[in-house]
């Protein structure tokens, strides 16, 4: 008896181990494999101590409570159903772990794991909510029909469910163990072979080429971290070559951006990469399968572009300039010809730019930099300027964006001095943001720009008192986060990139 109750001692004890190791599992181990795509969180009950001042003043400014208070007036909600809402969409419903997965044959599959501290009261209410449950596999669950879609919902001690019913029978058999191509705290991903038996159905239309275009692009995945430094990010996005090789060498030149520090020192600098002669060919090659005349002749341009934002912080003027304060700089190889290309462009527009057709086109000659420029009238569309390089055009937006080209270069900001380290010695793309001023520059546009659209005297009223509590909240977001750095490198036939934001959490 003895050696029978140590025996069954052993396998009680070996058996709790297997039940915790169970109950430990990821959420991605217990989904069913062969997701086109889907959303991973991880940590959040966790991590969210680093949003708790940002929580904080949202609360404190009561911009949800707005929304939720506009609802329970229009008699969608009463008080109970604003309560139930606010705890549904809590952080700490996925506070531990969250993931949607979705599948190419349209089924879907959600689960969540609350918050340990908040666990017993969230799946105390979604089971008060389950009509009629059923016992099943150690959950508490009830079937549906949304729609004519049959979905499962439930929950077990320490999770919630809600699957369409093809993926809940794959799970409830053992069906299990996605590998996701991405994890973070915060994680998405699309796999788009998994659908390309779709693409290939004779019934859909699609011509041959168009099929292998969409096929160039095989997959997308992006992850966020929250760290005691700020936001770490990073982004894949995989091409084919084999597919449309074209397509594919538009995108991988192979080529390095312009230096970043170089550029002009503006509140968001960008510079990157994309073959604009291939690109032009490339439309042109479509355009013809559409027995179009459109002739786009790029030939004289480069690969090369950088976008540099001035910013505004003058609501009216930016009203008044629906181009904004942008510098654009366009690589060229005959900087003459890419010259005349883009006035005959702006001709072209120009002509739609007034309410007579007539364009009001015009161009004066102007000094910029010890350079020859160009003021280039567009009717009411306003006014751009142009500046020719030996090596690139420049065009302006505005004469503040314009005044970018003998201001300083982005290298004496000293936001971005102190995240270059981080930039490789070379790079496809890569951008750098000045948050902490474009948070205080949207704060002061926002409520001026916002009731411009909106003629409703009530809708006004509200959207008044809401795009105020916003420009608050931007206010206060901007003396919590600094600036932002991003690359892109090519990896084989991939996209890698790595970004950081700096936050003083």
């Amino acid at each position: 008896m003895t050696g029978v109750m140590k025996n069954l001692r052993v396998i009680t004890f070996v058996g709790a181990i297997l039940l915790t190791l169970a109950a430990a599992q990821s959420l991605p181990a217990l989904t069913p494999p062969g997701a086109a795509g889907g959303v991973y969180t991880r940590n959040l009950a966790v991590k969210k101590a680093f949003l708790v001042d940002f929580q904080a003043e949202w609360n404190r400014l009561g911009i949800s409570q707005m929304f939720l208070d506009l609802m329970k007036s229009d008699g969608e909600l009463d008080q109970a159903d604003v309560e139930e809402l606010q705890k549904l969409l809590s952080i700490d419903i996925v506070g531990r772990e969250g993931i949607a997965a979705f599948y190419p044959d349209g089924n879907f599959f959600l689960m969540a794991r609350p918050s340990a501290d908040k666990a017993g009261e969230i799946l105390a209410s979604i089971r008060k909510e389950l009509d009629s449950p059923k016992q099943r596999n150690g959950w508490l669950v009830m079937e549906s029909d949304e729609g004519g879609l049959k979905v499962v919902s439930g929950v077990s001690s320490d999770a919630i469910l809600i699957a369409s019913q093809g993926a809940a029978e794959r799970f409830f058999a053992g069906d299990r163990g996605l590998k996701m191509p991405v994890s973070g705290d915060l994680a998405l991903w699309f796999e788009a072979p998994t659908l390309w038996g779709y693409l290939d159905d004779p019934n859909l239309g699609l011509p041959p080429d168009a099929v292998r275009a969409i096929k160039t692009f095989t997959g997308f995945a992006a992850a966020v971290n929250l760290e005691l430094d700020g936001v770490h990010s990073s982004s894949s996005l995989c091409l084919d070559p084999g597919q449309d090789s074209d397509l594919a060498a538009i995108i991988l030149t192979g080529e390095n951006a312009w230096s970043l520090a170089d550029l002009p020192r503006g509140v968001s600098v960008t510079t990157g990469v994309i073959d604009l002669p291939a690109l032009g060919d490339y439309v042109n090659r479509w355009a013809a399968e559409f027995d179009s005349d459109l002739e786009l002749d790029l030939s004289s341009f480069g690969r090369r572009y950088a976008l540099i934002d001035a910013g505004a912080s003058d609501p009216q003027e930016a009203l008044q300039n629906p181009w904004g304060n942008l510098l654009v700089f366009l690589e060229t190889k005959d900087s003459l010809t890419a010259e005349v290309t883009l006035l005959s462009w702006l001709q072209m527009a120009a002509s739609f730019a007034t309410p007579e057709g007539e364009g009001g086109f015009s161009v004066k000659a102007i000094t910029v930099d010890g350079r020859e420029g160009k003021e280039i009238q567009l009717g009411m569309a306003g006014t751009l300027y142009l500046v020719s390089y030996e090596d690139r055009l420049a065009l302006a937006t505005s004469r503040k964006a314009l005044e970018l080209l003998s201001g300083p270069r982005l290298s004496s900001d000293t936001g971005f001095t102190r995240l270059a380290s981080s930039l490789p010695a070379s790079y496809a793309s890569a951008s750098y943001s000045d948050n902490k001023t474009g948070l205080k520059q949207a704060a002061q546009m926002l409520p001026l720009v916002m009731m411009q659209t909106i003629e409703d005297p009530e809708a006004q009223q509200f959207m008044a008192e809401f795009t105020t509590k916003l420009s608050q909240f931007f206010d206060f977001a901007a003396r919590k986060i600094g600036g932002s750095l991003s690359y892109t490198r090519e990896d084989g036939s991939c996209l890698v990139s790595s970004g950081f934001t700096e936050v003083r959490w």
